[in-house]
């Protein structure tokens, strides 16, 4: 059983009318969820002297007496060289809870695990938005379009080739948003940090 685990909407707002397909049998929905996840510092000096490696993994896992639902979020941000300055965690959502024990999860419906990994070697502040097919910086877009020229059009371009790539496209996540700045001492505003939203989740309930 996972333990020590935050909690999204506790009160339940995140969910939506179940949807019956057999007797005892329901399909639940999980409304669209957007957390943040900051991990901690784990080697070397603080500070990524503007490069950095990283990697990220979304994944549902059921409770062992299947009355709860999990969202675990890795995420990984290592200097590839000079000190390893790495920031390493992982962080427990708990999504869904039956809050009844005869009511019990059967089957996820939609996906399952995403993950993603990609090399980050600028001056600049890390803010990165991926989207399936889609990368671009924030400070780079205006009303959609590319608007910071130079090395910042290049960074989309070379995204577009290189980055998306690495990332599944199984359905859990639509959006995965990296931040932090890498130059900087790590404090709660500067330090490598991971904002993920998913697309809507489906479950199969069953009720004895």
């Amino acid at each position: 059983m996972l333990s020590g685990c935050k909690t999204q909407n506790e009160n339940g707002s995140n969910r939506r009318p179940e949807i019956q397909t057999k007797p005892n049998i329901y399909q639940q929905e999980i409304a669209s969820l957007k957390y943040t996840y900051i991990p901690s510092h784990t080697r070397g000096d603080k500070s990524f002297e503007g490069d950095c490696e990283l990697s990220a993994r979304a994944s549902l896992k059921i409770s062992d007496d299947q009355t709860r639902l999990y969202l675990e979020l890795y995420f990984n941000a290592k200097e590839p060289t000079r000190d390893s300055t790495e920031a390493s965690g992982t962080d427990t959502l708990l999504i869904f809870d039956t809050k009844e024990t005869s009511k019990k999860i059967r089957k996820i419906l939609t996906g399952i695990v995403d993950s993603g990994q990609f090399i980050f070697g600028d001056d600049r502040g890390l803010h990165l938005i991926f989207e399936p097919y889609t990368i671009y910086a924030e400070w780079d877009m205006i009303n959609g379009v590319p608007g910071g020229g130079g090395k910042a059009f290049k960074l989309k371009q070379k995204g577009l080739a290189n980055f998306t790539k690495e990332f599944t496209k199984n359905g859990l996540i639509k959006r995965w948003v990296f931040g932090g700045n890498l130059n900087s001492e790590f404090d709660d505003g500067s330090q490598p940090e991971l904002t993920i939203e998913t697309n809507t989740i489906s479950i199969l309930l069953e009720e004895n």
